[in-house]
């Protein structure tokens, strides 16, 4: 999976270029092979020549266990059996790991995380707006269920042994999250094995030249490791930052908010890649959305009313799974849902609503 650091002697005057895995090695003035990374180079291969220890590594003497499987399982909610024949069982009834997930990349700099930025690219890359963080990049991180996970059900034992284990997160989604079945042992590997397909390449993390230069020569000389790899701890988050917004108070939308164009195409942008994502159709909820001006009205309705079935509300907290409903919605930190962009889809809901389209 990962390409080897190796170093040669040059052959003297020859000056030949020798190259390991994807690794180029070429002569310099005072006869030392450089290491010049290459764009396909793997963070997690970086970092075990820095001397790093792997971390989620996958148990692969689990008869069964593949990648394909777990892209099986991600995408469809089920895969081939352990042994081959037939089919498992469907996760859940309710969700697949992709209502609340995206698979890929999310973000054109790793390093900001902030929801404005991801809606861009989401925007950009025509891509869901969810609740979940992407797979992309996940087994190069160190915790799960972060910061207000832990803070308000950190009591419940499998979300705080989440924190801190991959397959105990990848168990918690299964059966809390998706309230579905639990995963069998090597569909847990399997999932960790997929995910491992997603792992963050040196291409991911727009490093500049002198960042470049900083672990090719850690990398040459055998020196200035830690500063390799806070080099590239620089431009990724080795956590998903999750921040919950206490504050049971709405928004009133004034009149300057609900006639800027601005936060209208925001808020359009969120509702389609976000609510609709879910509910177009009841995809993956028993609350039905579309387009049409019944709907608007519908939520508008709601959030005046206030409640639990106001806009406000069911974005900050969620729903909770109900006996003969138990799919339900997760809620919105603030760092997949900032306040300005919930303000943004008030406006829009509130000019459809109204008939008002700013963008015609």
């Amino acid at each position: 999976m990962f390409g080897g650091f190796k170093k040669t002697t040059l052959l003297g005057s020859l000056g030949l270029a020798v190259v390991f895995a994807s690794f180029t090695l070429r002569q310099d003035n005072s006869s030392k092979e450089q290491f010049y990374l290459s764009d396909d180079d793997t963070v997690w291969g970086i970092y075990e020549k820095l001397g790093k220890i792997k971390m989620n590594t996958v148990n692969t003497s689990i008869e069964g266990v593949s990648a394909e499987k777990g892209r099986d399982i991600i995408y469809n909610g089920s895969s081939a059996k352990q042994d081959g024949n037939g089919r498992t069982s469907n996760q859940s009834p309710y969700f697949k790991c992709t209502a609340c997930h995206n698979v890929g990349r999310e973000l054109n700099d790793l390093a900001d995380i902030s929801s404005e930025k991801r809606l861009e690219y989401a925007v950009e890359n025509d891509l869901p707006f969810l609740q979940g963080t992407t797979f992309h990049g996940i087994v190069n991180r160190k915790t799960f269920y972060n910061d207000g996970y832990q803070k308000k059900y950190g009591h419940v034992p499998i979300i705080k042994a989440s924190n801190t284990d991959i397959r105990q997160a990848i168990q918690l989604c299964a059966t809390q999250c998706a309230q579905g079945r639990e995963l069998e042992d090597w569909e847990i590997e399997s999932v960790l094995a997929f995910y491992w397909t997603l792992e963050l390449k040196v291409k991911d993390l727009n490093l500049d030249a002198d960042g470049k230069k900083a672990i090719e020569d850690a990398l040459t000389t055998d020196k200035s490791y830690a500063k390799a790899i806070h080099t590239i701890e620089d431009h990724f988050l080795d956590k998903s930052p999750a921040t919950f917004d206490e504050e049971d108070k709405k928004h009133t939308v004034t009149e300057a908010e609900k006639k800027d164009v601005k936060r209208f195409k925001n808020g359009k942008a969120i509702y389609e890649r976000s609510c609709l994502h879910c509910h177009e159709g009841r995809r993956y909820s028993f609350f039905d959305l579309d387009n049409s001006r019944f709907s608007f009205k519908n939520l508008l309705s709601r959030s005046h009313k206030s409640g639990n079935g106001s806009l406000h509300h069911v974005a900050r907290h969620g729903t909770y799974p109900l006996a003969g409903k138990r799919a339900y919605m997760p809620l919105y930190p603030l760092e997949k849902m900032s306040k300005s962009q919930l303000v943004d889809l008030q406006v829009y809901i509130e000019n459809m609503a109204a008939g008002n389209d700013l963008t015609k």
